[in-house]
């Protein structure tokens, strides 16, 4: 066979500078990090490309939405071994996607039982028709964790953290005042990703780096948090004032009222490269 699987989207050529933020912070990089967790679907040739084009076929609801799947129509159609299918498979079942049983076949899982934090699944389901709800969703999920990181890192911040938190908090009022929205959403984004790197729990700031890089890479324009403005800006120095006097409970409380004010944004708003979903 001769395998032409049609060609599928790439990764950028490099992470973006919040995800190396985050992940340099951290003692690592991002390919050290979330893009070597998709390194197994990307770079393994026909399998890889296979587990790509069928991973999105299931999130558009092209593929196994009324019957199973069947590896012989798979083989077919993209014309490819059986090895290879069943390769693909073992793949997508590791994902939550589908699940074979004997007698009953390969079929696709409900979206709730998906691991919805794996990358390829956050980029599937960005790509697609899902689109503004993943980027919603990963909104909504910062709100839930970036607080606690605020409130875990107050007080524990060094000395040259402490320090560069105030200069973006800085850097932010400067841009607020000279309409420099690239400016303001690159110092945000740093100083977000400064505050979760100096958290000291681990899997929150995993966490972090997953859905942080995961929309990243997916193609979701990084922006700040809320609009930008003189308030915004004044609330990241407030933040910073907070975590520098170690009132974990006040830290996390500005944290929650900057990431609801992106909640409360039109949907378009949430950063998407292109209008997508329903």
């Amino acid at each position: 066979m001769t395998g032409t699987i049609a060609p599928v989207d790439s990764l950028p050529a490099s992470p973006s500078p919040v995800a190396n933020t985050l992940a340099a912070a951290a003692g690592g990089t991002m390919a050290d990090s979330y893009l070597s967790l998709r390194a197994g679907t990307q770079a393994r040739g026909l399998h890889g490309q296979l587990v790509q084009q069928l991973g999105r076929m299931i999130v558009a609801g092209e593929l196994g939405a009324d019957r199973p799947l069947v590896p012989e129509e798979i083989g077919r159609r993209f014309e490819v071994s059986r090895t290879v299918v069943r390769e693909s498979l073992r793949v997508l079942e590791a994902k939550g996607m589908v699940t074979a049983r004997p007698n009953v076949g390969t079929r696709i899982r409900p979206v709730p039982e998906w691991n919805l934090l794996d990358p390829d699944v956050i980029e599937w389901r960005a790509a697609g028709v899902a689109g503004l709800d993943q980027c919603r969703e990963l909104a909504e999920l910062r709100c839930a964790f970036e607080p606690l990181a605020a409130q875990l890192a107050a007080g524990r911040l060094s000395d040259g953290a402490a320090a560069r938190l105030s200069e973006l908090a800085v850097l932010l009022k400067q841009a607020a005042a000279n309409g420099d929205q690239p400016g303001y959403a690159k110092a945000d984004g740093e100083f977000h990703a400064l505050l979760v790197a100096e958290c000291p729990n681990r899997m929150v700031e995993h966490l972090a780096r997953v859905v942080t890089g995961a929309a990243e890479s997916a193609g979701m324009r990084r922006r700040s948090c809320g609009p930008m403005n003189d308030g915004g800006a004044a609330a990241h120095q407030r933040l910073a004032d907070e975590v520098a006097a170690g009132d974990g409970a006040a830290a996390a409380s500005v944290m929650r009222a900057m990431l609801a004010a992106q909640l409360e944004e039109p949907v378009p708003a949430y950063g998407l490269p292109g209008q997508r979903g329903q």
